[in-house]
């Protein structure tokens, strides 16, 4: 009887730790986000008197860049663990990331722009020990869309970009460390093409003083000598909530 007894508490032991394993994982995190490639830009100038910015003596209309030079990073994931221990993830993500930069202006008043992606986006994270250790390592992969926008500003607003949707993807590393069974920490690295597909010629050339089509599409009529591409890597610190 003492060795049934035994026997089956080991049994209720293994299932209650196989299924003590999380599936469903809510994660958050805040990161900082540097431009990169067209995104990245240093030169802005206005003439006040039009009221108009220039980068690099060029409308950003069809400037070289887009002239960001830092920004912000803000992402939600749901994740569902496929295979037990979390080993494979899949993810919906929803998020926002904002590259800006901002320069004294001679009337006292700054000068900028903000490009701007809300993103919502679906795919799959790796992780090769599981999460159930106190730290492990994880990768991930994203297609979004993302709907691309933004402004330049003196005082007010003054550029503004039609939203339309672009599509790319995002990819990553994390370290996580779990505070405990449903309650962890990360830091992570990601790198993100928010327009590799659906890029906009719009090649007539309107004549619409500050709400402007975002081109980031060269072609022989719209002014741009190549493509603009909004790319950019963040570095982010984030939490990991795990529900049975």
């Amino acid at each position: 009887m003492l060795l049934f007894v035994i026997n089956a508490n080991a049994q209720t032991q293994k299932v209650l730790k196989k299924d003590s394993g999380s599936r469903i994982e809510l994660s958050f995190h805040i990161g900082y986000s540097r431009p990169m490639y067209e995104a990245y830009g240093n030169n802005m100038t206005i003439n006040e008197t039009e009221d108009r910015i220039f980068l690099n003596g060029k409308r950003i209309l069809i400037s070289d860049n887009l002239g960001a030079n830092s920004g912000l990073n803000v992402q939600t994931y749901f994740k569902y663990s496929i295979l037990q221990k979390g080993h494979l993830k899949a993810l919906f993500n929803i998020g926002y990331n904002v590259l800006t930069a901002s320069y004294p202006g001679s009337s006292g008043y700054d000068i900028g722009v903000r490009i701007q992606s809300f993103s919502t986006g679906l795919g799959a994270e790796v992780n090769p020990i599981g999460h159930e250790k106190t730290i492990y390592p994880g990768v991930y992969g994203l297609l979004r869309m993302n709907l691309v926008g933004g402004e330049t500003y003196h005082k007010a607003g003054i550029d503004f970009f039609k939203v339309k949707p672009r599509y790319g993807y995002s990819v990553g590393i994390k370290l996580n460390y779990n505070i405990k069974k449903t309650v962890g920490l990360f830091i992570g690295y990601s790198y993100s093409y928010d327009n590799l597909w659906n890029k906009q010629t719009e090649d007539q050339n309107v004549e619409d003083a500050h709400v402007i089509v975002f081109r980031d599409e060269q072609s022989a009529l719209n002014g741009l000598t190549h493509d603009r591409r909004v790319v950019y890597w963040s570095l982010s610190l984030g939490m990991n909530f795990f529900f049975k």
